[in-house]
This record gives C-alpha cells, structure tokens and sequence, in this order.
C-alpha cells in the first residue's frame, strides 16, 4: 500500500509547520521520521494517519486520494487500513486491557465473542495475556506499550504508524519497544512508520525521511 504525499502544507493559524513535502513511502518498508522536538514530524504522521487534516495538499493511499472521501468513507478507511501507536499510551483507564485492545471492535460493529478471540490471540503474540483482565493502572509501562501495539493491530492494518515510541524509556526497554515493532513488521508486512528523535530507531529503518523546519528530505 503505497503511500503519496503531494504539496503537503499545513498551517496552525498563521503559523507554518510543514512546507510543500512531496514523499513516496512503499508498501512494506519499515520508515523513520527523523527530527527534534517541534519539527514537524508528529504532525506529518498525523496528517498521513489521517488524525490531522492538511491545510493544503492531497494524501495519496493505494492510489486513492483520502482527502477526496466523504467523513464516513474516510473514517471507514483509517478504521480498518491503519494502526496507531500514540505516544503516552492513551490507554482507557477504566477498561481492561482486554477491552482497551479489542476497542477498534468495538467501533467496527464486530461481535463480541469475535473481539476476545482477537484480543487474545494478539495479547499472546505479544506476551501480555496475563494481564488480559487488568486496568492499565496495574501493569507495566512496557506492558501498556504492548497493549497500544495490540490495539493498534486489531483491525490487521496495512500501515502502522508510532509517534515517539521510545520517548522517556531507558536505552533496554526502548530497544525492547523497537525489537517489538520490527517483529510486528515482518510478521504482518504492514508499512511500519516511526516517528522519532531516537537515533537507535535508524539502525531498524530501511529508509529515513529527515524533517526539519516543517521540510522533509530522505536521507541518503
């Protein structure tokens, strides 16, 4: 599922973010979005996760303009074609993990007994089935990474993106979480996009996009 981004623009209010970005990310790669704090590349994940709209420009996924859709048929789009990772977990604190994983479901109309199966058979893959009927509030930080993993695979998405995964882990727990999302990558095949500061996370990608001052460049 490749994914175009053509004369991305956008601005909050009168002040710019991103600047004219033209990028061609292909189906299966596994890319970092390179900047520092304020650069601009948590707000390009949004825009290509559809979070956040442009102020100009056209998102292009499997040759399909997203911004051409109707609400509905864009929001049935990201619902089932892309998974997020957000950063500081947002995790609803009054489910269980096993209804926090199972919650895209939830919004799809699928059948409860379906939901449970699928939360299960994904908190395995990943480790946390112990914690299936826990609040978020009595696992582990790592833990609560897996279960947004989870979430975020529940629906079999085609594209994944994570906004700073690493931030605020000591150097073993991110590497943990970057291991993880490489496992996810070639276990599923989905486009896997990382946005982050973390230089640990470019020794993992096979292609950088570098974001700087609301302009992005693949670095070569």
């Amino acid at each position: 599922m490749t994914i175009q981004l053509q004369n991305i623009n956008k601005a909050y209010g009168k002040k710019p973010v991103l600047h004219d970005v033209n990028l061609e990310i292909q189906t299966g790669t596994f890319v970092m979005l390179r900047g520092r704090s304020g650069s601009g590349k948590s707000t390009l994940l949004n825009i290509i996760g559809g979070i956040e709209p442009t102020t100009s420009g056209h998102v292009i996924i499997d040759n399909k303009d997203i911004s051409s859709l109707k609400p509905k048929e864009r929001t049935d789009f990201y619902r089932h074609k892309v998974g997020f990772i957000f950063q500081g977990f947002y995790l609803q604190p009054q489910l269980t993990i096993g209804e926090n994983i199972a919650l895209m479901g939830v919004f799809a109309g699928m059948p409860k007994k379906d939901r449970e199966a699928r939360a299960l058979e994904l908190a395995k893959q990943l480790g946390i089935e112990q914690v299936l009927d826990h609040k978020p509030a009595e696992i582990s930080g790592g833990q609560a990474e897996r279960a947004c993993a989870a979430r975020a695979l529940f629906m079999h998405p085609e594209i994944i993106l994570a906004d700073e995964p690493t931030n605020n882990l000591d150097p073993d727990n991110a590497r943990n979480v970057i291991e993880m999302l490489k496992q996810i990558w070639q276990s599923t095949g989905a486009t896997v996009i990382v946005a982050s500061h973390d230089a640990m996370v470019e020794q993992y990608a096979q292609q950088v996009i570098m974001v700087e001052d609301g302009r992005a460049t693949v670095a070569q």
